[in-house]
């Protein structure tokens, strides 16, 4: 009887050892992950301005932030309507406040992709792929311009994790598809307190390749292309992009690439690619 018994609870024993340690895992994955996507909004929350033109309290948290007592009322940033019907904004450009290495606030209506971008030394350009807006340790970490560029070149990447609750660029390869691509076509970028559109042109998967490899490379077509490179590089996208979207850029157009992980493939990426309208 006791052998019967053990049959059963061994069994059982096991699948709730197995179903605890999944439970863990998920919690150790999760927690992190919503702890980042609060700080960023805690971020934004610092510079939003109330609708009679003066700015909230600052109460961006999280640890080392900095804390400033600064004024800054000057209204930038998106218009929003709260329940009330109210009007707030957002002073993106003072958040370099915090942190110098700020470059810009990027948005795409509709999606959860609403973050601040960063941009390290040449030296570390990968600085921010696993610390967050304060340089604190992130397994989230933040979005970022790659090497060899910067937001005023006539070219340039956006670099983010892809995160399996979809947070930053998790939900980016949803633009594979025709009718999403077609509904989030516009890319807002506030960069030195102004707003820049930049319109969606193509979408693809990819990889990181050897340098050996004679292959288009996205990753490289950046800093400020000549004439030909420019071309080449848009052709060359275009014939990738798997949504055959209607238009295209013509130089000197700035050229966005937002970039994130695909698992399709050994160092797959997978790429969005936009080009300045205004």
């Amino acid at each position: 009887m006791k052998k019967r018994s053990l049959i059963f609870v061994i069994p059982a024993v096991l699948l709730v050892g197995l179903l605890c340690y999944a439970l863990i895992n998920a919690l150790c994955i999760y927690i992190p992950q919503e702890k980042a996507q609060k700080s960023f909004r805690d971020l934004k929350e610092s510079v939003r301005i109330v609708e009679d033109g003066t700015e909230r309290q600052d109460h961006a948290s999280s640890d080392g932030a900095a804390e400033s007592g600064a004024d800054h009322t000057q209204q930038r940033g998106a218009d929003n309507a709260d329940n009330k019907g109210a009007i707030t904004e957002y002073d993106y450009d003072n958040l370099d406040r915090y942190n110098p290495d700020y470059v810009g606030w990027l948005t795409i209506d509709d999606t959860v992709i609403d973050y601040p971008v960063m941009k390290s030394s040449e030296n570390d350009p990968e600085y921010y792929l696993h610390r967050d807006f304060y340089g604190n340790n992130s397994v989230s970490g933040c979005l970022f311009i790659g090497e060899g560029c910067t937001s005023e070149s006539n070219s340039f990447v956006i670099y983010g994790h892809n995160m399996n609750n979809e947070s930053m660029f998790g939900a980016l390869d949803e633009y594979y598809d025709y009718d999403y691509a077609q509904k989030h076509r516009d890319i807002r970028f506030y960069v030195n307190g102004k707003e820049r559109i930049y319109r969606v042109f193509a979408a693809f998967q990819t990889k990181v390749y050897q340098d050996r490899d004679d292959v288009f490379k996205y990753y490289e077509a950046v800093g400020d292309l000549s004439r030909d490179e420019y071309d080449q590089t848009v052709e060359n996208v275009r014939s990738l992009s798997e949504p055959k979207l209607p238009d295209a850029p013509e130089y000197p157009a700035q050229l966005m690439f937002l970039s994130t992980c695909s698992y399709h493939t050994d160092d797959g990426r997978f790429v969005v690619a936009a080009y300045r309208v205004s």
